[in-house]
């Protein structure tokens, strides 16, 4: 299928999805952020020299367990507790004051925040998503974006997987769809024209 159409005129922000210290607590995992962390961290500076949005997505809850997911009700067991050590973003991620920041507390950026209404205000047209992890939230987000009518763009190389053929079959979907797949250097040159 034929890419989506993004006019000109409208902009892309940047989505970087749970790069928080709970999601890479397992070695394996926290061996996935080298290659793909100075990727994430290029594209933040990017779109900052480019004045255009960068958006730091979290995953936290309370610990009224207001919000709290099935799985955590079932069991009981709170997990990235808003204000925790594990809810906190990686101290190697390059973070600035001018990132805008969404708590999520379901696999979508898009359930129950007001991130499509704050993306709408500034015009955007499109969202790139980067971060964790492919299969889940970072595809929860791709999908919701293109339900809320912005073209959703998969970072391909600065996106996190610890299941890569569950990944594989999300990123087929998403070109299957027309969504747009830029490595993190075609995305960056793209700012630039």
């Amino acid at each position: 299928m034929e890419p989506l159409y993004l006019p000109d005129q409208q902009p892309t922000a940047l989505l970087v999805v749970d790069m928080q210290n709970y999601f890479f607590k397992d070695p394996q995992r926290a061996a996935l952020l080298q290659p793909v962390l100075p990727r994430i961290n290029a594209l933040t500076a990017a779109f900052d020299q480019a004045g255009l949005p960068v958006i730091q997505v979290l995953s936290a809850y309370r610990p009224d367990r207001s919000d709290w997911d099935l799985r955590m009700l079932q069991e009981n067991h709170p997990t990235l507790l808003r204000g925790s050590e594990e809810a906190a973003l990686l101290d190697e991620l390059r973070v600035r004051r001018r990132h805008h920041q969404v708590i999520k507390t379901r696999y979508s950026a898009f359930f129950k925040t007001r991130l499509a209404c704050w993306l709408r205000k500034r015009g955007i047209g499109r969202v790139a998503v980067c971060g964790a992890y492919t299969h889940y939230c970072v595809n929860a987000t791709i999908f919701d974006a293109y339900a809320h009518n912005f073209v959703p763009c998969l970072v391909l190389d600065a996106v996190i997987s610890p299941l890569p053929d569950e990944a594989a079959l999300m990123v087929e979907r998403m070109r299957r769809n027309g969504y747009h797949l830029f490595t993190s250097g075609e995305l960056i040159r793209s700012l630039a024209l």
